[in-house]
């Protein structure tokens, strides 16, 4: 209930028009109501030989009308009904899609903000398939839950309501022996539902597995054909496929058994009714006509209960889907965990590491790390693999907040300024490079697309990408493909460059920016980033010992610990760690070359 209330909440903005729904309900459940009482006046007048007679049309005498005048007063009667139950049908039907579709819609754009508002730390712990899963298929799954549900459940509540007036006002007694199944429906609809919403979890489930299964297999499709895995990628996706089909057997199963249990209790219900007119029809205390029509209505009765209990199964099912919609938006994203308040309108001294630790839960990554960075230096950060430089440099822009100590900027705890105004003053090289299926123009001007054709031209041309985009078939306004697949690793890199020398941030993070590229195309993004650190304070990671000669100042971490500081012939002449590192690498390619 608890789950089911907050999703209700989502229908807060369309209010009027639930109410224009709910209206229209009320005039559906009045119109069949009356359709299924005239059926009795209908029968009397075609089979009654008394010319002046009189035919009641209203329950408790409140409206009679002469035979002479009911051969035009019951067609038109017929008539004006249907036409009231057909376009409050259509109404009910159409406002409440209508609110359906744009609650799916605000749910579906609020859960994709908070996924993109949530810790990068969220993101390394959970599939992208599963992530695209919940967007998609579980919110499509809560229309079920939201418009649908409420729209069946008021429409054949109010049917019910209308019809078991009808019945009770036409025969009391004859009403408690039809509705004597009734209660013996309840428990086996509350099973049932139980029943469905776990199984409708365990399916949902299963599919944001198989849609990881598809993204990776996708994303990886060169490495999947040049292993020949493919047999194996489409073996795994097979076992999800077939334990999610076997999730919704079990759903159909308890839908095929909800149906016939359903008819089963109502045509107990009916027997009863029967025998029961039977003996009122012999005794005199019960006409045949009234008898038709009260049989009329309570067929009529029974489609609502069963309706209603199809309805249920659906509800559980989207339940199952909003429990882990819900689940998604519970999780604090960046704002709520960590959003301060100041704005940080520049960089103007410098940057302090001020006893930093950090840790991946119970494991320490970093441990009490000094270092003050003047504006305009360039560090370089080197040590062995796991030493922890890429956690170092992904504190700065907090993609995670430091476990012990402070980071500061011109003297200010980056904890207490906004996220936006902080990450402003950064732009960010990796070796990953990002792109996006779009124009090379709007994939530069990423961030800004205010920016105009000039400044974009510019950046290019200091990235030294100018040259190389305007070969391109529609140059700026080339669509480059999914992760830029059309463009070469030199040419995706160059990109970046261009991108983060548009935004013009005064802080600068590389890391292993050109590690993966070929001799040639480094010397090209060379120039580019070099253009690029050029009045920046530059932190640089990089495994190529050779590309951070010239930095201003070289870290060695090694456990978690800045084990070396200096420039890079002080840090040779020591010996050192960074002196091991080095000379390994070098002697490493020398060998390789001599092979």
């Amino acid at each position: 209930m608890r789950v089911y209330l907050r999703l209700l909440r989502f229908l807060g903005p369309y209010r009027f028009r639930l109410f224009l729904a709910i209206v229209c309900m009320v005039c559906f459940a009045i119109s069949n109501g009356a359709m299924a009482y005239l059926i009795g006046p209908v029968l009397k007048f075609l089979f009654s030989n008394d010319p002046s007679a009189e035919i009641r049309l209203v329950p408790f005498d409140l409206f009679t009308i002469p035979r002479d005048r009911m051969i035009i007063a019951i067609p038109l009667i017929i008539i004006g009904v249907s036409v009231v139950k057909g376009l409050s049908s259509f109404g009910q039907s159409y406002f409440m899609g209508y609110v359906g579709q744009r609650v799916v819609t605000d749910l579906r754009d609020r859960l994709y903000r908070h996924i993109l508002n949530l810790p990068v730390d969220y993101f390394n712990k959970t599939p992208t398939g599963t992530l695209i899963s919940r967007v998609t298929n579980d919110v499509n799954l809560l229309q079920s839950t939201t418009a649908d549900a409420i729209s069946t459940v008021l429409k054949q509540s109010l049917t019910i309501v209308v019809l078991m007036a009808v019945v009770v006002g036409m025969d009391w007694q004859l009403a408690i022996a039809a509705f004597v199944a009734f209660p013996l429906a309840i428990y086996p609809m509350i099973r049932l539902g139980k029943k469905m919403k776990k199984v409708s979890t365990k399916g949902q489930v299963t599919m944001g597995t198989m849609s990881s299964l598809l993204h990776e297999a996708i994303a990886g499709v060169r490495i999947v054909k040049a292993f020949c895995m493919g047999n194996y990628e489409a073996e795994r996706f097979r076992k999800e496929n077939e334990r999610f089909t076997r999730y919704r057997l079990k759903s159909i199963k308890v839908r095929s058994i909800s149906s016939p249990l359903m008819e089963t209790l109502g045509a107990v219900g009916f027997a009863v009714t029967i025998w029961y007119a039977a003996y009122r029809i012999n005794a005199g205390t019960l006409t045949p006509e009234a008898f038709i029509s009260f049989f009329a209505a309570v067929i009529m009765l029974y489609q609502p209960i069963k309706a209603l209990n199809g309805v249920h199964l659906n509800i559980q099912n989207g339940l199952a889907a909003a429990s882990r919609v819900f689940e998604v938006l519970d999780i604090p994203s960046e704002t709520d965990l960590r959003q301060g308040e100041e704005v940080l309108d520049g960089f103007r001294d410098s940057i302090e590491f001020r006893k930093v630790s950090f840790g991946y839960g119970k494991r320490r990554v970093l441990k009490d790390i000094d270092l003050r960075v003047r504006k305009g230096e360039k560090i370089a950060i080197v040590g062995s693999s796991g030493a922890g430089k890429t956690t170092f440099v992904n504190l700065i822009p907090r993609f995670y907040d430091v476990t012990e100590g402070c980071i500061l900027v011109d003297g200010r705890d980056i904890r207490h300024v906004t996220l936006e105004s902080l990450r402003s003053q950064v732009a960010i090289i990796s070796q990953q490079v990002i792109l996006f299926n779009d124009t090379v123009k709007r994939n530069i001007a990423y961030g800004d697309f205010s920016k105009t054709d000039e400044e974009i031209i510019r950046a290019s041309k200091a990235a030294n990408a100018h040259e190389f985009i305007s070969r391109l078939p529609q140059g700026y306004d080339t669509m480059i493909g999914e992760g830029g697949v059309r463009l070469s690793g030199g040419e995706r890199q160059r990109l970046s460059i261009a991108r983060a020398i548009l935004k013009d941030a005064p802080i600068l993070i590389m890391d292993e920016a050109t590690s993966s590229l070929d001799t040639e195309s480094e010397l090209e993004v060379q120039k580019g980033l070099e253009n690029l650190m050029r009045g920046r304070t530059t932190f640089i990671i990089a495994h190529r010992l050779s590309t951070i000669r010239n930095a201003d100042r070289i870290i060695v971490l090694s456990g978690g610990r800045i084990k070396e500081m200096g420039r890079h012939e002080e840090l040779l002449d020591r010996g050192g760690e960074y002196s091991r590192l080095y000379y390994m690498q070098f002697h490493g390619m020398k060998e390789g070359i001599a092979t």
